[in-house]
């Protein structure tokens, strides 16, 4: 092998060095080196597990999310309708309450009414009497007492008010 310009007696004592060398790493370096690869890979896992882990757990949480808030719409319309029901069921009791009020001041100024026109008709009936006896007193010439001239003014204003009803 001298041709080619290797000399046989380094070749065997560098594979030699080389072996000590292979095995002493072999025993030693290379089980520290596979277990520190072996625990890299095994974070980098871990990492890539947490990540997708993460990943669904995120997707989980935006599904719950969405359903709160459907879960939040549908409640806050029926909130809104039972206020909208309340607020029209309030309404019609106070359009009703006053209607009824209503009715009510009606009623008692009818009743007001009522008593007036029978209190003018009391007094017109009195100043009718007074003044039909006061001018039967000049006609007459004061014959008549005045208790018979009220109750004869009382039937004669008794009798035109049923002619005229």
């Amino acid at each position: 092998m001298s041709g080619l310009g290797i000399n046989t007696g380094a070749l065997i004592a560098q594979l030699i060095a080389f072996a000590i060398l292979f095995i002493v790493l072999a025993r030693f370096a290379f089980p520290v080196l596979l277990k520190t690869l072996d625990e890299r890979q095994a974070r980098i896992q871990e990492g890539i597990d947490n990540a997708e882990r993460a990943k669904q757990e995120l997707a989980s949480a935006e599904k719950r999310i969405e359903a709160m808030l459907n879960e939040a719409r549908v409640e806050s319309q029926k909130v809104i309708a039972s206020a909208t029901t309340a607020a029209e069921r309030l309404k019609a009791d106070i359009e009703s309450q006053a209607q009824q009020r209503a009715r009510d001041i009606e009623r008692q100024v009818g009743a007001r009414i009522e008593q007036q026109v029978a209190k003018a008709k009391a007094e017109l009936r009195q100043q009718v009497a007074d003044l039909a006896i006061a001018a039967a007193e000049k006609v007459i010439g004061g014959s008549m007492d005045t208790t018979t001239n009220r109750r004869l003014v009382d039937e004669f204003v008794s009798q035109s008010r049923d002619s005229q009803c």
